[in-house]
């Protein structure tokens, strides 16, 4: 996963010159002066390809899922810590020199990442003749959001199934994912496909709102499928059905607060057109405007039918009759 990464994602000129067969997870907790525990995600150590001597290069990996304004001042920190530990260590090159340390945090926020890429922009300055002490660092930053789903999908690597399923907005979605999984991760990496089914268990289906007691455990990726493949329809139903409940309550209430026919006709409304929104958002993701104003022109009865042709819709064609 970690040098599909950089293959793939990173795909940087410095990547073709570390050897991947040499990669090596390292202990990533270090201790500071003050006995206080710092640890990044994890750092990974690669030999350069185009040499005979060991000399190696570490990447240092650290996840985010929200953006983090001081991101270089913490990379900064564990760098520190992490070239005193092999100092202290007596691990440093042949020359005497630290090696290079690379740092690439992967962002899997839908937002955008507004955090400085360089430490060097976060520091207040004095005068330009003390412009040479001032730190630089910069980190590479892997924002999954930024990848196009055409883009993933040429990609033929573990790595891009996860972040095409980190972004699925629907069952469908999931389902192909999964299958792709499948290809990619065959049954000679059982612990890679372990962490797989584990994380669609325990994150992706409880995103999309499946609670934990309809989950079987330990599904394996072949049975998470056939899972799909057998309740998707009954998920689905169910969905709408909670969705229009809900409508109804919401337009139930708004009507009493009127206190007429025409108010309690219009809450109605209101609230259908409400739970047809979300279970639109929740199979095909965000609506366009135009599809929002064709919902909010519809009377109560056009806007049932359209919930009833939820369960089996692929498209919002088959919801709108083209």
């Amino acid at each position: 996963m970690v040098c599909d990464l950089l293959r793939e994602m990173i795909g940087e000129a410095w990547v073709e010159r570390i050897d991947f067969a040499s990669a090596e997870r390292v202990n990533a907790s270090f201790v500071s002066a003050k006995r206080k525990n710092r640890e990044s995600d994890v750092i990974w150590k690669f030999r350069r390809r185009d040499t005979g001597d060991p000399v190696y290069v570490y990447v240092l990996l650290e996840f985010q899922s929200r953006p983090d304004r001081y991101m270089p001042v913490r990379l900064m920190t564990y760098k520190g810590l992490f070239y005193e530990a092999l100092i202290a260590e007596g691990k440093l090159l042949p020359s005497g020199l630290l090696p290079q340390v690379i740092p690439i945090v992967i962002y899997n926020g839908i937002g955008p990442w507004g955090p400085a890429l360089e430490l060097s922009e976060l520091i207040e300055r004095l005068d330009p003749s003390a412009e040479p002490y001032v730190p630089h660092l910069r980190y590479k930053l892997v924002h999954e959001a930024a990848y196009g789903a055409e883009e993933l999908g040429e990609k033929e690597s573990p790595v891009a199934d996860l972040f095409r399923l980190e972004r699925s907005r629907s069952w469908d979605e999931i389902r192909a994912g999964v299958a792709r999984l499948q290809a990619h991760v065959g049954p000679d990496e059982p612990e890679l496909r372990r962490a797989f089914e584990v994380w669609l268990e325990q994150v992706i289906l409880p995103r999309l709102g499946v609670a934990a007691p309809e989950i079987p455990e330990s599904l394996t990726l072949e049975e998470f499928e056939s899972m799909l493949a057998e309740r998707i329809d009954a998920w689905n139903e169910q969905l709408r059905e909670e969705s229009l409940q809900k409508g109804r309550q919401e337009g139930r209430q708004e009507g009493r607060q009127e206190g007429r026919q025409e108010g309690r006709q219009e809450g109605r409304q209101q609230g259908e057109a409400a739970a047809l929104l979300r279970l639109l958002e929740k199979r095909f993701g965000p609506v366009d405007q135009g599809t929002r104003d064709r919902i909010a022109a519809a009377d109560a009865d056009l806007l049932l039918e359209w919930i009833d042709r939820f369960p089996t819709a692929e498209s919002l064609a088959d919801i709108f009759g083209g």
